[in-house]
């Protein structure tokens, strides 16, 4: 007769930081940092099912070469999640909200006019992701005996070792409220607008356990891929000042192609609890993001 897992419940949360630069081309390099955090609760069904929901918050920080303008974002979001795994087959999908505050502060400087306007507005963002990826299982080598000064160490034995091919895609739709510069003869009034992003990921990802006989097994994981992005990958605004015509100004443009990579680690410190780290990396020919998470869950 055969039996169905239990229901697990998990509650988890992750701090996360990041930076990253970009060059202009059409408009001034920038440079961005970025922090906050993300909580959450999933449950895994004994179907192999999983639900979750997740709520956070972010502080982001924009500013052009040389400082002449800068920008902060404040953002809360919250989102859903879920996933199945069908033998080695994995589906996972999840959409997310957010509504942000934006400020502004530019510097204008030429003759006869030295001024700083600033900016307050808000918006929101949209994202929507689904993948589909397909597990091989590695088998497990025989346990190797470490030696130390001729005393025999406990063997390392890798388990739950498997490469995960992989393809996703996500959407990001963007919406930014008009605005009114406050500020001397170059205070600007922008119009809202609505931006629609998309990307395809291809990659692989792998993973692999190690039990140092310390009851504290560690769990290693990463991941390679190529990301085509496609959409307004060149953001654009439409603007005047005060009252005289409308021009369009376009900013610095998203990489249609980068390559993203992960890497990370995970310790289960008690048989439901899990502390982990990861570095994440996009790099493409203008721009380069780094990130680093660090991670808590516990299930039950």
């Amino acid at each position: 007769m055969q039996t169905l897992d239990p229901t697990v419940v998990g509650i988890w949360g992750q701090g996360f930081g990041a930076f990253g630069s970009a060059s202009g081309g059409n408009a001034l390099g920038l440079d961005r940092t970025l922090a906050g955090f993300a909580a959450g609760l999933d449950v895994r069904l004994p179907s192999g099912v999983k639900l979750g929901v997740v709520g956070g918050y972010t502080e982001n920080t924009l500013d052009t070469t040389g400082r002449f303008q800068s920008a902060g974002i404040t953002s809360g979001f919250g989102g859903v999640y879920g996933g199945y795994e069908m033998g080695p087959v994995s589906v996972r999908l999840g959409a997310v909200y957010a509504d942000e505050s934006l400020r502004t502060r530019r510097t204008v400087i030429f003759p006869g006019v030295a001024d700083t306007p600033t900016g307050r507005y808000g918006g929101y963002t949209v994202q929507g992701f689904g993948e589909i990826g397909y597990k091989f299982f590695v088998g497990q080598p025989a346990p190797v005996a470490l030696v130390s000064k001729g005393a025999a160490v406990q063997p390392v034995q890798p388990t739950t070792t498997y490469i995960e091919p992989f393809v996703g895609g996500a959407y990001v739709g963007i919406h930014r409220d008009g605005f009114a510069e406050t500020g001397g003869v170059a205070a600007l009034r922008g119009f809202a607008r609505d931006y629609d992003l998309g990307a395809l990921t291809v990659g692989v990802r792998g993973q692999t356990a190690f039990d140092f006989g310390t009851g504290l097994p560690l769990s290693a994981h990463a991941l390679v891929g190529y990301r085509r992005a496609f959409g307004d990958v060149v953001p654009k605004a439409l603007l005047s000042f005060g009252t005289g015509p409308a021009f369009l100004s376009a900013g610095v443009p998203i990489d249609r192609d980068a390559v993203v990579a992960e890497v990370g680690l995970d310790l289960r410190v008690a048989p439901n609890t899990t502390l982990g780290v990861a570095y994440t990396g996009q790099t493409g020919s203008r721009a380069q993001d780094q990130a680093v998470k660090g991670n808590f869950t516990y299930r039950f």
